[in-house]
């Protein structure tokens, strides 16, 4: 039997559940341990499998970056393990020495943005990050096809390093419409994430009722403003917990998705959870994630006046109609994102 340490040191809720999903559904089929921070955003059943550590929380420099005594505990427990496998969900300047010194582990690090997105504060970081992991470990792990070969070229790896392996849920049963007629914008409202977009098309909609629930990114903090002005427009962006954030899908008819820039969006994969289906810009790799006019619907970029006229006539679609849609997007979403499919094609990559 394989022994596998799967790694994420974020505090990012979608990389926990993602990892701690995985966690649950080979623990049996695998010798496996966890490693991951204390206190986690997302419920997990702790045993002398799961390490949770007090460990920097971030992907940069910060103090706690330094605590080697810590660091090199942890590398100490891995080493006496004899792992076949480390698998790193999640960037973090932990994992490079780990790598390192992963005594003779196989080593899998998931790069989940191949090009950093514009306006990210942390685009140098995020570069730098992923020209070490490529370096350092074995095999790099893409949740799209799309950027495979912009990975081979921007970083000089050979194809055959690189995995492709979807993004994954642990999907619950199918949750009936609400039918509210409500627009959903989920997560950190940011440059890349169509701030600007967002406003243009809500003013464009003033018959669509729009729930925002995120983070506001202080380089959108004026375009924020201008949307609060907004009548159709509920703003949101305290911390959100996992309970609010189900009852923030379940209580919209259609999430949306107006980004200038993506690789993939995890939030298109929890709208599919939650069954609701996504109109999106056509950037990056979201057409791989949306089937057009049935799991949702696909627009030009940067096309707000398509986008807004899609929306209007979406939320006005009769109830037989909006069913149809809304459980394709469910199974769509079940049969290409549900940990369950993610097991087997995870066990494949590393058998």
């Amino acid at each position: 039997m394989k022994k596998i340490l799967l790694v994420t040191f974020s505090d990012n809720a979608d990389h926990q559940d993602t990892l701690f999903g995985l966690y649950e559904h080979i623990k049996d089929k695998y010798d496996t341990f966890l490693l991951a921070i204390k206190d986690p955003k997302v419920e997990l059943e702790v045993s002398d499998h799961t390490w949770l550590v007090d460990c920097p929380k971030r992907p940069g420099v910060t103090k706690k970056t330094f605590d080697l005594p810590l660091l090199l505990s942890i590398i100490k427990r891995i080493r006496k393990e004899h792992f076949d496998v480390i698998y790193f969900e999640s960037l973090h300047t932990w994992n490079l020495p780990i790598m390192m010194m992963s005594g003779g582990a196989k080593t899998y690090q998931v790069i989940h943005e191949v090009i950093p997105h514009e306006g990210d504060r942390q685009v140098r970081m995020v570069d730098l990050m992923n020209k070490a992991v490529v370096k350092l470990s074995d095999i790099i792990v893409l949740r799209n096809k799309t950027y495979i070969d912009e990975m081979q070229k921007r970083y000089k790896i050979s194809a055959d390093r690189i995995k492709y392996l979807e993004l994954w849920r642990r999907y619950p049963e199918y949750t009936m419409p609400r039918y509210t007629g409500k627009a959903l914008f989920f997560g950190r409202i940011n440059p890349y994430k169509g701030a600007d977009n967002l406003l243009k098309i809500a003013q464009l909609c003033p018959e669509v009722e729009f729930n925002v629930v995120g983070r506001v990114d202080p380089l959108t903090e004026s375009i924020v403003s201008e949307l609060s002005k907004c009548r159709n427009v509920t703003i949101n962006n305290d911390y959100v917990s996992d309970r609010g954030m189900e009852e923030a899908f379940i209580d919209c008819d259609w999430v949306i998705v107006p980004y200038n820039s993506a690789s993939q969006s995890g939030i298109i994969i929890d709208a599919y959870k939650y069954s609701r289906p996504v109109i999106a810009f056509s950037v990056g790799a979201i057409p791989e994630q949306i089937d057009d006019g049935k799991s949702g619907y696909l627009i030009e970029k940067g096309d707000n006046e398509a986008f807004a006229q899609r929306l209007r006539t979406a939320v006005l679609m009769d109830r037989a109609d909006y069913d149809e849609i809304s459980r394709y997007a469910y199974s769509y979403g079940c049969k290409k994102y549900a940990v369950e499919g993610a097991v087997e094609r995870f066990s494949e990559m590393i058998d």
